[in-house]
């Protein structure tokens, strides 16, 4: 067996992890990136929708949201400097749409600096392919990002990073011990690692990691989706649960199931069926356009809809950015910040309290 030491481990290399050690590592701290391929994983499967107008009830939420989001041009210009990779980064606005005279009246009402009314001959005029809807709420600043790109320039940045490692390892359990020896990581092949502190952004598996000090209330919640060849849209819309997030290179991506499957990760037939009826709903076209690809990701929800982002309350050697839900791609620049904050021990910007660990204890 052999043994190695870091400043901080993190545990997980999705965006939450990704972006977690890229900005431990811009600290100066020597940090070990912890990572094993898991099917089901949800950065590399998001649609990566940047969308701060839904699933958030209070506005302090929303506001959060929205701070969020507007990291991300110079998130994204500084991972281009740093690898050259060109992060497509849409912030034409996302559109939801009205197909009912009803529809368009409650969404009309709710018209703010924010998201702005469109009729239905201003939504033809942005959208021509969209003649057949009554109006849209263009939330303006909104979009998508797509994540397979993010992911390539995240792996990048950290690979060259001459503060960061990558171990590929699954990590068998972790133990937090007292302070002054430190977090000792443990590996399947009986390797481990002693670390001050532990990072855990195993997205929806960060609750089942042994050694975990709390209870982490997150599920895997099963989405499915599909790719088909279409340019007939420029703007990501959405119409109830259904979605479509064009990429600008002639594809474009439909989805929208919930599944509650536990870690099951396969797409089936019933979910295509669903996700083809979505996409129609929203544009009919898209019901028939030629299929590309199809897949499924897990979602890591928590029973609020938002992060499980800071030091956990009893050992705080352990950190969490975990339970990102369908928010993970448009809280990847904050995320990173808000740990590298917390091990700094500095004030952030931006009020994480809605994101504590300690609302679930």
């Amino acid at each position: 067996m052999s043994h190695t030491t870091a400043d901080i481990a993190v545990v997980g290399a999705g965006v939450a992890g990704l972006s977690s050690a890229l900005a431990l590592a811009d600290a100066g701290l020597d940090v070990a990136l912890i990572t094993d391929a898991r099917a089901g994983e949800a950065s590399p499967a998001a649609g990566g929708i940047l969308d701060t107008g839904h699933g958030f009830i209070l506005p302090a939420h929303r506001e959060m949201m929205r701070g969020a989001r507007d990291l991300w041009p110079a998130f994204s210009a500084m991972l281009t400097e740093r690898t050259g990779v060109q992060i497509p980064l849409n912030r034409d606005g996302v559109l939801e749409l009205a197909t009912s005279i009803h529809e368009a009246e409650r969404l009309s009402a709710l018209a703010t600096d924010e998201a702005e009314w469109l009729d239905a001959v201003a939504l033809a005029a942005l959208e021509p392919n969209l003649a057949h809807a009554q109006g849209a709420l263009r939330f303006r600043h909104d979009g998508a990002v797509n994540p397979l790109v993010l992911l390539k320039a995240l792996k990048q940045a950290i690979g060259r990073h001459v503060h960061a490692r990558v171990i590929s390892q699954t990590v068998a359990s972790i133990d937090p011990g007292s302070a002054a020896e430190g977090v000792t990581v443990k590996m399947i092949d009986g390797t481990t690692l002693t670390a001050m502190r532990v990072v855990v952004a195993c997205g929806a598996w960060s609750g089942s990691l042994p050694g975990v000090p709390m209870h982490l209330p997150i599920s895997p919640v099963r989405g499915q989706l599909m790719s088909v060849a279409s340019k007939a849209l420029r703007h990501v819309v959405m119409l109830g649960d259904g979605y479509v997030i064009p990429r600008g290179d002639g594809r474009t991506i439909i989805g929208g199931t919930e599944e509650h499957m536990g870690f099951d990760v396969r797409h089936t037939e019933e979910g295509a069926q669903r996700v083809r009826a979505l996409a129609a709903a929203i544009l009919p076209a898209l019901g028939t356009a030629g299929m590309l690809s199809t897949w499924a990701g897990l979602r890591p929800m928590t029973r609020d809809g938002l992060p499980i982002i800071g030091a956990d309350a009893e050992v705080p050697s352990v950190i969490y950015a975990c339970g990102h839900g369908r928010n993970g791609t448009l809280l990847t620049p904050l995320t990173g910040a808000l740990v590298a904050a917390t091990v700094a021990g500095t004030q952030q910007t931006t009020d994480a309290t809605p994101f504590s660990p300690l609302r679930f204890t």
